[in-house]
This record gives structure tokens, C-alpha cells and sequence, in this order.
């Protein structure tokens, strides 16, 4: 059994971006679009929340047949190996239950790629002859088959998404996807807890989505800005880990530069963000990894107990510190974000601070 198995669920998700026609990016101005929905409200976990697709990885996911799957296509074994080869931090999520099932690095990858197709009908696959690394970076979508009667059939697990690919002569496109960042469900969670690895793909133009009735309530294509304004305004409701990473999107304009970006980082691996809270006087403050107060060798289960700061603001708060990454909330829609510390694994600032940028 793996390490914390009773603690947590494993899960992977997809930020999708997608160019938005011809726009060119400017200051201010997007050239692309992120693809996110809401959750019903007879959702398990997070109903009403707005998230990019994804959801609880699936014994099916590290199934090692799919080995076969992808040397049948096409996919060398030196290409998978590439996706294994990190040189970063690497969270629990990535350790493999035995040496007979597939490697984390490429089995998470799988079920992100299936969840966004059981969830919107997004099937990222390369055809037999065009399987491999794209020059540019880009994903596709394939979509020449009746998507929402085999959508329903992976949903429903009346057929696996291997059996799918199969029937489609498509292969799982995991390698034009990226690490981006990993998550997990604060302590104080205790009954619904999930690690989730969260990965980034770019399309050239957006693909045909279809909403499965059960868990999506609407789904829309909006800019990192547009959709964080829609936060604030309390038109909708970001759950903590897509607000963070919209807000770290949201002062790239380019969706090239992002891929040339997230191509670069791809293998430097990802720091486990498990926000753990103090609870001041005017606000509840999350710090995470790099913050001065953040618990030295955290064990992510402790619920530490922070009464000798009850009686502080947030702003003291702050005080005690000079190394902030934290996020400190005032409501569900009211979030400001403090980091003066470098982002760590060679990522992207909250700030648009991202000096490295310009060496790409």
C-alpha cells in the first residue's frame, strides 16, 4: 500500500489552453483561452467550484499493458523514459506501487488526459505515423468518431479508455503535455483529501466540447484575467489551486511563450503545495513551501495548532516573517497573494516578475 494511501486519493488534471483565433497578444491582450468548468452541485467534492478538468487517477491508468498501446503506434521507449527523467522535487503522487505497473510520471499523465475526456469530451491523441514530440509544442484534439456515445462509455467504465484509444487507432498524446504544479487537500480536510498532479497542454484552436450531464453543470473558455475578475465579482467561484495558477497565467499574454516556457521547465520537477492555515483576527492565512512560518519538515497529516497567533491581523502576521508565500482570504471571493521569495523549481511568479522568461 502506498505511503499515505488512507490519507488521500491521488488525482491529475489538465489545464488546456487554446489559442482564441487570430488575436496577436499584446500588453493586456490574450491570444488564447483556458478551458475550466462548474461542478454540479450533486458533485462529491467541491460542487459549484469551477476547475479544470480532472479528477481521481483509476487503476486502469497504470494498467502496464499500455506499453504495448504505444509501441504498436509508434511511441519509442526513449520518448516515455524522457517523460520519467526529473531532476526536481517529486511528491509522493509519483511513487509507483510496484516496478510492474507504469511509470507515475506517464500513468497520471493518462488520467488527466482521460478525465477531460469523460468530463468535456476532449480527447488529446496523435494518429499511427504522427506520433511523437511536436516541434511546436502543441497538442491536438481528435475528433472524427461519435464522441458523446464513447464519452458515456468511459464514464459509465462500460469500456476503458485503452479499449478506446484502441478501437480509435489513436495514441494518448502524454508527450506533448507538461508538469506544471502539485497539489494537496489542506489537513483540515480530513475526510476529502486528494494529491493532484496538474498538467498543461496548448491547441492551436479549440476543440469541440461536450458537457457530461452528471458532473458538469456549464463549462467556458475565458482569459486568466477574465476568469479571476469573474471570481472577485462572485459570478463564479475558483477553487484555491485554480485561482493560484490563473493568477500565475495571468500575466502571460503570448500562448506561445507559455509552451516555450512549460517545455523548458517540464523536467525540473514540482514541489508539494499543501497549504496549511493560520487563523487571524480580520482574515485565514494559507502559507505555502518558501514561507518563513511554512512547518519545517511537514508531515501533511498534523493539524498544527496555531492558538499563540489568534489574537494577530494578518499584517502581523506578515511581520513575523520576511519570506512570504502565502495567500491571506477575507471571504470566499477576496484572496491577495504575497510572495517575495523565488518561485521554486524554475516556475512562474504571482507577480509577472518572471525575469527568466527572456532567456527563452
Amino acid at each position: 500500500m502506498r505511503k499515505f494511501a488512507k490519507y488521500w486519493r491521488d488525482s491529475a488534471s489538465l489545464l488546456i489552453l487554446a489559442r482564441d483565433g487570430n488575436r496577436v497578444a499584446t500588453k493586456n491582450e490574450y491570444n488564447y483561452k483556458v478551458l475550466v468548468f462548474k461542478r454540479t452541485e450533486k458533485t462529491s467534492f467541491m460542487p459549484n467550484s469551477i476547475v479544470f478538468p480532472g479528477g481521481a487517477f483509476d487503476k486502469q491508468d497504470e494498467n502496464p499493458q499500455w506499453n504495448g498501446v504505444f509501441s504498436r503506434k509508434g511511441v519509442s521507449r526513449e520518448l516515455l523514459q524522457n517523460l520519467t527523467e526529473v531532476s526536481g522535487p517529486r511528491p509522493f503522487i509519483f511513487e509507483n506501487d510496484s516496478a510492474e505497473v507504469l511509470d507515475r510520471n506517464i500513468s497520471l499523465r493518462l488520467a488527466a488526459l482521460r478525465e477531460a475526456f469523460e468530463e468535456l469530451g476532449v480527447l488529446l491523441g496523435q494518429k499511427p505515423g504522427q506520433v511523437g514530440l511536436n516541434a511546436t509544442g502543441y497538442s491536438s484534439a481528435v475528433g472524427d468518431f461519435d464522441i458523446p456515445s464513447h464519452q458515456k462509455g468511459v464514464h459509465d467504465s462500460e469500456t476503458t479508455f485503452m479499449e478506446l484509444c484502441n478501437k480509435l487507432g489513436i495514441v494518448p498524446d502524454v508527450l506533448n503535455m507538461y508538469e506544471w504544479s502539485v497539489w494537496l487537500t489542506p489537513a483540515m480536510f480530513r475526510k476529502r483529501r486528494f494529491e493532484t498532479a496538474f498538467y498543461l497542454v496548448a491547441l492551436n484552436e479549440k476543440p469541440a466540447v461536450h458537457a457530461e450531464p452528471h458532473e458538469v453543470h456549464e463549462y467556458m473558455w475565458d482569459t486568466p484575467a477574465g476568469l479571476l475578475k469573474a471570481h472577485r465579482e462572485e459570478k463564479l467561484w475558483l477553487a484555491p489551486p485554480q485561482c493560484y495558477e490563473l493568477t500565475r497565467l495571468a500575466h502571460l499574454y503570448d500562448i506561445d511563450e507559455i509552451v516555450r516556457f512549460a517545455k523548458e521547465r517540464n523536467h525540473k520537477g514540482s514541489e508539494l503545495f499543501c497549504p496549511v492555515q493560520f487563523k487571524c483576527t480580520d482574515a485565514a492565512v494559507f502559507l505555502l513551501p518558501g514561507d518563513d512560518l511554512y512547518p519545517k519538515d511537514y508531515d501533511y497529516i498534523t493539524l498544527h495548532d496555531f492558538e499563540t497567533h489568534k489574537d494577530l491581523s494578518a499584517e502581523q502576521l506578515r511581520q513575523m516573517a520576511k519570506n512570504w508565500h502565502r495567500t491571506e482570504h477575507t471571504g470566499l471571493h477576496a484572496q491577495k497573494y504575497y510572495q517575495n521569495v523565488a518561485p521554486l523549481n524554475g516556475h512562474l511568479s504571482l507577480d509577472g516578475e518572471n525575469k527568466h522568461l527572456s532567456k527563452l
